[in-house]
């Protein structure tokens, strides 16, 4: 249930978004990856064509996401300002929603979410993961709240943004077939699909898929931090540290066949996580935004904490869920996925980053690996236990 913010939760909000305001104004000229938005959006308005004339390694709607900053006009700095603009309006969206959330702890999820955003706003507002992040928030409460059309519309628009929402939909759309609502669901899910038909005959855009089949074992990995602390105890000979064309990598002999066995891995446990949500919406409740979140929460925390690419900014895709969880039932688990978000900003305080993590960042690496690690058993078994015993496992408590 929602409900109209009060006077004080109006300065809540306003103090909740003000430290990414500073942060966007302060941080400015560090462009990061936004210089390659820009570069990218600026070679589409003058008449390129991603996957043919320039280089696009995303889903088709991320570089549409880009266009109303890029029409800014102007260099790199100016397309960064636009676009921490636009990221900024969809984080104070987010905020106001969470803040309208009824439940027991009413100020914990935008408080946890907000000192997240902001520790991480070096990824959080330099990367465009929040887009798809916040689409997906709010298909979460469409589908509590029994909007099936929109559900679906943003579901669909989410995965063609950045793909990883795809392992939401079994959930998605068990739940709405539960409900008597499936061709609503599917009809939404068409809907945000829509747009590929003109895009497919201007571009490639599936070619995007090539660039990621490429990628290897990244270093802020489960399977890489555990590799590389095996390497500095001088078990695994094996492995060099090496700089890749989108982040650090771990090569070698030892690197490769982890790399290959690490990707069945994580798509065995990414499928198996979506089967368990997609069973446990059975115990959900109409207008439980919090269990919502709590199942969609289990396949996401699978495809990040067993992905052989891990990136920072993928946790941005956890702390919607993890908020809107929080908001009613057990804690434990959102609360977990929080305090991965803040010791990932930790990770990346030392130039031993380039070179090779020494042993103290390393533990942090791997302290935060182990609490995604754990997140997601803890998260499988409760809702498998529910679903299993009848035991109400997500029931609010």
């Amino acid at each position: 249930m929602t409900r109209a913010l009060t006077g004080r939760q109006r300065w809540g909000l306003a103090l909740a978004v003000l430290p990414l305001l500073l942060y966007a104004w302060t941080g400015r000229a560090r462009l990061n990856d936004l210089r390659l938005y820009a570069d990218t959006v600026h070679a589409l308005l003058a008449g390129g064509v991603p996957n043919v004339d320039f280089r696009f390694e995303y889903p088709p709607y991320a570089l549409l996401a880009f266009v109303p900053a890029g029409l800014a006009g102007g260099d790199a700095a100016r397309f960064a300002f636009a676009f921490v603009l636009q990221l900024l309006l969809l984080d104070a969206a987010l905020k106001w929603a969470l803040l309208r959330e009824e439940g027991a702890r009413r100020w914990l999820p935008l408080v946890l979410y907000a000192l997240a955003a902001w520790v991480e706003s070096l990824h959080y507002l330099k990367r465009f993961d929040l887009v798809p992040a916040f689409l997906v928030f709010f298909a979460l409460r469409g589908l509590a709240g029994g909007r099936m059309v929109l559900a679906g519309a943003l579901l669909s628009a989410g995965v063609m943004t950045k793909l990883y929402p795809v392992v939401v939909l079994p959930a998605a759309l068990a739940w709405a077939l539960q409900r008597g609502q499936g061709r609503r669901f599917c009809g939404g899910l068409a809907l945000g699909l829509l747009p590929l038909v003109p895009l497919s005959a201007l571009w490639p855009w599936w070619r995007f898929a090539s660039f990621h089949v490429e990628r290897g074992l990244q270093v802020e990995s489960v399977w890489a931090s555990v590799l590389w602390g095996l390497h500095r105890l001088g078990w695994v000979a094996q492995v060099q540290w090496t700089q890749a064309v989108a982040a650090y990598e771990l090569h070698g002999a030892a690197a490769e066949a982890v790399r290959g066995w690490s990707r069945w891995v994580w798509v065995a446990g990414s499928l198996a996580a979506a089967g368990v949500a997609a069973r446990a919406v059975r115990r959900l409740a109409p207008g439980d935004v919090a269990g919502q979140a709590r199942v969609a929460l289990l396949p996401l925390l699978a495809f990040v904490a067993l992905n052989p690419v891990l990136s920072p900014q993928y946790l941005v895709w956890l702390m919607g869920p993890a908020a809107l969880a929080l908001t009613r039932g057990r804690w434990g688990v959102p609360a977990a996925v929080f305090a991965a978000v803040l010791l990932t900003r930790l990770v990346y305080t030392t130039d031993t980053y380039k070179v090779g993590y020494a042993p103290l960042h390393l533990l942090v690496l791997n302290a935060r690996n182990f609490l995604l690690l754990w997140s997601t058993v803890a998260l499988m078994w409760e809702l498998w236990r529910g679903e299993q015993t009848g035991s109400g496992a997500l029931a609010v408590q």
